[in-house]
This record gives C-alpha cells, structure tokens and sequence, in this order.
C-alpha cells in the first residue's frame, strides 16, 4: 500500500495547483472583458455608435460576449444579445456556406460554367465559373448600378447591355452581380431562393430569429435599423433598400446569440465538412495578385492570416487561425467619423490583439 501521507500530500498539491490555474483565469477572463468593454467604448465614442454587440471566441468557447448602448435611440431602449443587426455585405459569409454545401451535395462545382444554369446569358458573359462569382473575379458589369430597380427584369435588362471589365479570374473586383447571379443558379437547382435556402439549411438546428428583409421601411420584431451621424449636431436613421432578387448579396439580419450559435455549427464541420472548408479558405489565385480565398476575405496583419467579411462598415466577421480567435461585431452606426475613414478590419483587428494576450 501507498503511503497514505504521501498521497494527501499530492492530493494537496493538485487541489492548490488547480486552484491557483482557476484563480488565473478567472483574473485573466475579468482583465479581458475589462480592456475590451474600454475598447468598444472607445469606438463608440470616436464614430458615435449608438449600440454595439460583441462575441470574442477562442478555441470553441465564449470568452466574451457583451452588449453595449442603445438599439433605439428614440426611445433610449438599450441593446441586448437579441436584437437583430442588418449584416449588411457580411450576409455574403452565409452565402458563400449556401454555394459550398450545394457543391458538397454534387449539385455544381466550382469549375461549372454559370451558362450551364442560365440560359439568356450575354455572349460575353458565358466564360465565367462558380468560382469566379464567388472569388468576385467575374470581370461583369455591376448590378449595384440599378438596384433602385424594384423590377428584377429592368436591372437585367440594363446590366446586360453593359460591357465586361476583364476577362474572368485576371483580378478582384468586388460586384454584386456575382452573388445577384449566384441566387438565381440556386434558385433553378433548388426551387428555392438564396435567401430561404440559407435559412432552412444553416438556421433551422436551433431556435433562431434570422430573417432577410432589405427594406427598412417595414416593421422587424427587435431589428436595430441602423444610424449614419451626419455631424456634430445630427444623426439620421440610415436608410437602405435591397430589393428581393438582390438578397445574398445582403439583406440578412441577424442577432448576436443566433450568430454564435451558427460560428459553432460551421466549427463543428455541421453545415460544410473539413475538406470543403479548406477549400473555401484556400487562397484563389488571380493573375493581378490580390489576397482572398474562394469566397471570403483573407487579410494579413502584423504577421496573422484572417479570414472573414464585413458589411457596410457596421459589421464584421473575422476568424483568426494562429490564436484561434473568431470576432463578431455587430453595430447599429457606421465606423466613420468626420473626415476620416478607419477600416473595420483595423478595429477587429486591435479586438483579436487584446483576446490573444
């Protein structure tokens, strides 16, 4: 038999030493929230952000999550992990998932010609691949020109007439049209659209409040419709409209909570498998270099690679691969102060820096 004091002894030292580890981490986790809650006040306060929710991930698990200000500034209601954001152009990550689940069911690929799926294509227009429209390396006119177009007919009849940029995959050129052309293949492969598509295939696991909706004009249970500050003395609402045929190029609005309930799924290989992820984020190569993988934004900074998207210089979705990081930010005003513009990515950027310490 064991010595029985030795083994209190050791028994002790476990005890004290795991203790101490959750002292540590739990001063570490308070330190966080700390600097981060003095950040986003920070940012609040430089671009007049009324409300601004936040959710830092690291290896699999919230270490934080935090709302911030105002949802409604008329009625001074404060904001809540509930409320839904307008995802603005970061609506494309979800879109992106949509194209990749399909070609892992076989329905396409990423070398299948677009004229294989759209039969009243321009001549000049019968080169381009899946992939171009998801690497945004189409090289075609862009729709975003006529999206006051309620008429999906009128925008297409008018995008059609206009000249190609470039041949398909020689640079990035980020365009509507891409994702325009996108919803209506998925539409013909699936009988549904881009939108409800996204929604039943990525939302459905979990209860969820995920709506599209591009007309601000119409009334959204807890959306957070969004304020532009014009100067020093005004703030307007911002006022934004996509018409139908335009969403999954944006128009999907999302809560905090409902977003990271969606990151763990697409951690855990539930709505794409390991392999095809790795082929959405394997860098495309276009012949004018430009860093972006097949389908979402890769920006290297101070040495890191990161992979994500961000919408209307409000919201941002950012995964960091070296610290295991992923940030989501969720915001109801733009990151733009009065005569200076300060990217998004900057700012995600500096909250993955104070995660990683």
């Amino acid at each position: 038999m064991k010595n029985p004091l030795r083994l209190m002894i050791a028994l002790f030292l476990v005890i004290a030493s795991t203790g101490a580890s959750s002292a540590q981490i739990a001063a570490s986790n308070t330190k966080l929230n700390k600097d981060l809650d003095e950040y986003i006040g920070e940012i609040q306060q430089q671009y007049h952000i009324p409300g601004l929710a936040l959710a830092v991930i690291k290896d699999g698990k919230v270490i934080h999550k935090n709302s911030y200000g105002l949802s409604n500034m008329e009625y001074q209601i404060p904001l809540n992990d509930q409320v839904i954001f307008p995802l603005f152009s970061t609506t494309k990550v979800f879109s992106v998932v949509a194209a990749f689940q399909l070609i892992q069911r076989k329905k396409f690929s990423l070398d299948s010609k677009i004229a294989e799926f759209i039969t009243d294509l321009p001549d000049t227009w019968k080169a381009v691949k899946i992939e171009n429209l998801l690497t945004h390396s189409s090289g075609l006119p862009d729709i975003v020109d006529y999206e006051t177009e309620r008429e999906e007919a009128v925008a297409k009849a008018k995008v059609y007439k206009d000249a190609i940029k470039f041949q398909p995959g020689h640079q990035f050129d980020y365009n509507q049209t891409n994702f325009w052309l996108l919803n209506r293949i998925i539409q013909k492969m699936t009988g549904k659209t881009l939108a409800q598509y996204i929604i039943e295939n990525q939302f459905s696991s979990f209860k969820n409040t995920a709506v599209f909706e591009g007309n601000n004009l119409r009334v959204v249970k807890n959306l957070s419709y969004g304020y532009v500050y014009e100067n020093e003395q005004t703030m307007l609402k911002r006022n934004w409209f996509f018409p139908e045929y335009m969403y999954g190029t944006a128009a999907l609005n999302l809560s905090l909570n409902d977003f990271i309930n969606w990151n763990k799924q697409f951690d855990d290989g539930l709505l794409i498998k390991e392999s095809t992820k790795q082929q959405l984020l394997k860098p495309y190569r276009y012949q004018q270099e430009r860093d972006f993988t097949y389908g979402l934004d890769l920006i290297k900074t101070d040495g890191k690679i990161s992979y994500g998207f961000s919408g209307g210089v409000a919201t941002a979705y950012r995964k960091f691969p070296a610290s295991k990081v992923t940030v989501i930010f969720l915001a109801n005003g733009m990151l733009i102060p009065a005569g200076k513009l300060r990217g998004i990515n900057e700012v995600i950027h500096q909250i993955e820096k104070l995660s990683s310490k």
